[in-house]
């Protein structure tokens, strides 16, 4: 594994900015590449009767996508500490522990965090491309485990969250990238997340640009039709104030097909690492 190669790349940005699309092209990057790989998502944010409860674990055209559950993960974790699948799958059942995850901030991306954690501590060599949720649900995950450690001053939480702040706060483990659309208010609210994942975690985040057409079509401005040339413009502006603060910029893509997309930005994406 490369020096500079993370654990775990989370990806995170405002809904409709592309975000599954591009993380699962630049995990398949990293599995092309030769490198062991994981898409890996949360299939719930609140305990439900309706979900489901189990997660999955399983190969899409080639790619190994993991969705975790919250009841299978809460589950588990419980199962581990206490050494009892059957007290373990009681607990959660409770109305008591379903109304603590549910109401509690943060509580269930504890859960989901130490599983990630304890499925990259289960394999050195597998890389974790985490699609998280989108903007404040964001900042509520990153900010969780700080949360319960000053909550839990001792015990297994409190040994727990501690050893999720190691990981999560390595700079050498763990990577941020904020997407943004080629537009003022979707940049704004880029910036905005990246101030506030800054301010919770030292680790280095990222804003990239999504869906540029100015670059593709920079050379024939001209040619274009004039609401395309003005969408053009105002992008040109946008890039050229902002520069310094993207890691890079992604060109508008032809296709409407997701998965050709994805295939599309597969090769250049090394850049992120």
């Amino acid at each position: 594994m490369t020096q500079d190669l993370r654990r775990l790349y989370i990806f995170t940005g405002k809904g409709g900015v592309g975000k599954t699309t591009l993380s699962k092209a630049f995990a398949r990057n990293l599995a092309q590449s030769g490198h062991e790989v994981a898409y890996l998502t949360f299939k719930n944010s609140a305990l439900s009767e309706a979900n489901t409860h189990q997660s999955t674990d399983r190969i899409v055209d080639g790619l190994r996508e993991i969705s975790l559950d919250l009841e299978d993960s809460a589950k588990g974790y419980i199962e581990k500490k206490l050494n009892s699948k059957l007290v373990g799958g009681w607990i959660v059942k409770t109305p008591f522990f379903r109304a603590l995850i549910n109401m509690i901030p943060g509580f269930n991306y504890l859960i989901y965090l130490g599983k990630v954690l304890e499925l990259g501590n289960a394999n050195p060599n597998l890389i974790i491309i985490l699609d998280a949720p989108a903007s404040g649900h964001a900042l509520t995950m990153i900010e969780s485990t700080t949360n319960f450690q000053q909550i839990f001053e001792s015990g297994a939480v409190f040994e727990d969250t501690k050893k999720m702040l190691s990981r999560l706060n390595d700079p050498k483990y763990t990577k941020i990238f904020v997407l943004s659309l080629p537009s003022q208010m979707s940049w704004q609210e880029a910036s905005e997340l990246k101030i506030g994942l800054s301010e919770r975690t030292p680790v280095q985040i990222d804003i990239i640009l999504n869906n540029a057409l100015y670059p593709l079509v920079k050379d024939h401005l001209d040619e274009l039709p004039e609401n395309l040339k003005k969408k053009a413009l105002n992008e040109k502006t946008l890039i050229e104030e902002n520069i310094l603060n993207t890691r890079c910029i992604l060109e508008h893509s032809k296709s409407t097909n997701s998965s050709e997309i994805e295939r599309e930005l597969v090769g250049s994406l090394s850049k992120l690492i």
